[in-house]
């Protein structure tokens, strides 16, 4: 066998390029490194376990991460849903390769490794060889680990196009219906006072937020910066500072004058990023706490699970909101006291935090919990990294310190993670393939397809017609019940939001467990 690492990047080379390749619109993305790495398992090639394990921890973890903020939420909204869906996907995926098996008369070993490649499970595998102690187990795997990914990475591409739907759309509405009147990629201009139609106003009468969607922080009058409170009165001259989205600024302009770019000196002031840890503000507002009148400063922003947005006097404060204060030193110290601390990061891009849960998951991953009639199951490092991402995501932090990673390292460490278990997992199956292909012919395929596909359309009708969940969530829990890390990626760049993710988070624990079980009846049954 050969190792090298110009392999692996030749392969992901090679298996990107592939994965750009689009057929009326739908294309592998990431999954095309597993046709390559396929390839390259057939040529000999190997790639050490660790890659591939280092890989896989990285994708699930920085799902979690970035899950974690509306998993419990969806999870307790829709526990049911989300658990009948996983018995539904494995139930019926076990029974169509049960029943193939018994068509065809192909031995267990094999229909359990067939059946455990199409859902794309370690665990699944590990479970199989256990009981049937057959290397066919792994033949099988290999075979149908192909479709459990292409399929799936497929299907979740073909369905929202074959029903006539628009993924992104209807994920940008569940996102809103969330966030709702969240706003993000807020920025900060400054404006200078000349329309005549605002001079001697106060901001109250104005009503700026409501007009524009903006905010206004603090105003400059001669060489004093003030924050801006209700009862400040606009003249000629002053220079503000709005805070809100380009559109909203855009519509600010037209209402007091033009933009400036002179820089605006705020002796005195201070901001602050204050961590809301208080269970009785909870459920306030900002008007209950009257800023201005008792502690002489004003909100200017609020960020809340990744989301930035402009608050107005009706805004409800949420449990680890980070909201950020101007005003006078003395006046944020009093809030400070009143609301909780001031956030602070462990660093920059947050590479600490995602250390931390990959060490805690991967530890995780070992613990075996005992089940009556089975050895015990792990959730492995598909699932141990996380399920702690998860807790970390939605707890967002200890205290002041924030345990977030920033949304950019999550990112790359997801698509790096990706390409790094596909090429791994690839050239494993690689190995034999061609020889196990010639042997059984077109029945493994057939049968991988159908384990593959009968499953999904199962889920899909269940998610719909029964439990009446959006599209986006269908797709997910799809891809939870069907184990596939693979086709998460491929969703999540599909419905433009890692949002999704969530409702994969809430099924995969539930499908987890059942297609270890089913993955072992299977082994000694067949």
């Amino acid at each position: 066998m050969r190792s090298t690492l110009e392999a692996l990047f030749l392969l992901a080379t090679i298996g990107y390029v592939l994965g750009g390749i689009k057929i009326k619109g739908i294309h592998l993305g990431t999954s095309g490194v597993l046709l390559a790495a396929l390839y390259f398992g057939h040529l000999g090639y190997e790639i050490p376990s660790l890659i591939r394990d280092l890989g896989l921890a990285l994708f699930v973890g920085a799902v979690g991460l970035t899950a974690g903020p509306r998993f419990f939420r969806n999870l307790k909204q829709n526990a049911m849903s989300y658990g009948a869906l996983a018995m539904a996907i494995v139930g019926s995926s076990a029974i169509t390769v049960a029943l193939f098996s018994k068509a065809f008369s192909l031995p267990g070993a094999l229909s359990a490794g067939i059946y455990t490649g199409a859902l794309t499970t370690t665990p699944g595998l590990a479970a199989a060889l256990e009981v049937a102690q057959d290397n066919a187990v792994s033949i099988g795997y290999g075979i149908a680990y192909p479709f459990g990914v292409v399929g799936v990475v497929l299907f979740v591409q073909a369905l929202p196009r074959l029903l006539g739907r628009d993924l992104r759309a209807e994920m940008q509405a569940v996102t809103d219906s969330i966030h709702a009147p969240e706003r993000t990629d807020l920025l900060v201009k400054d404006f200078v006072v000349s329309e005549p139609s605002v001079y001697r106003k106060t901001l109250a009468e104005l009503d700026i937020a409501a007009a524009t969607g903006a905010v206004i922080s603090r105003v400059r009058k001669g060489n004093q910066v003030l924050p801006a409170f209700s009862d400040t009165v606009l003249l000629e001259g002053d220079v503000i500072r709005g805070v809100g989205t380009e559109d909203a600024l855009s519509k600010l302009e037209e209402i007091v004058g033009p933009y400036t770019s002179a820089p605006m000196n705020q002796p005195g002031l201070e901001v602050r990023d204050l961590v809301l840890e208080s269970p009785a503000l909870v459920g306030k507002t900002p008007m209950n706490l009257s800023l201005h009148e008792q502690y002489g400063v004003m909100l200017t922003r609020i960020r809340r699970v990744g989301v930035e947005f402009v608050p107005t006097a009706q805004t409800v404060f949420e449990h680890k909101d980070v909201i950020r204060a101007v005003g006078p030193s003395f006046g944020l110290d009093r809030l400070e006291a009143l609301v909780g601390k001031q956030r602070q990061s462990l660093d920059e891009l947050g590479m600490l935090s995602l250390m931390a849960v990959l060490a805690l998951g991967t530890a995780l991953a070992k613990v075996r919990f005992m089940i009556p009639g089975t050895n015990g199951v792990s959730l492995g490092l598909a699932g141990g990294p996380l399920m702690v991402g998860l807790i970390v995501g939605h707890f967002g932090g200890i205290g002041p310190w924030s345990l977030r990673p920033s949304g950019r390292l999550l990112s790359v460490m997801r698509e790096a993670g990706l390409m790094l278990f596909l090429a791994g997992a690839g050239v494993a199956a690689g190995h034999g393939f061609v020889d196990t292909v010639a042997r059984y012919g077109w029945l493994l395929f057939l049968g991988g397809a159908l384990v593959t596909f009968v499953p999904m359309c199962i889920g899909f009708m269940l998610a719909t017609w029964v439990f009446k969940l959006s599209l986006p969530d269908t797709l997910g829990s799809i891809c939870g019940g069907m184990t596939s890390t693979p086709a998460l990626g491929a969703l999540i760049t599909a419905a433009g939001s890692e949002e999704v993710a969530a409702s994969y988070a809430a099924t995969y624990p539930f499908a987890l467990v059942l297609v270890v079980l089913a993955s072992q009846a299977l082994a000694s049954l067949l």
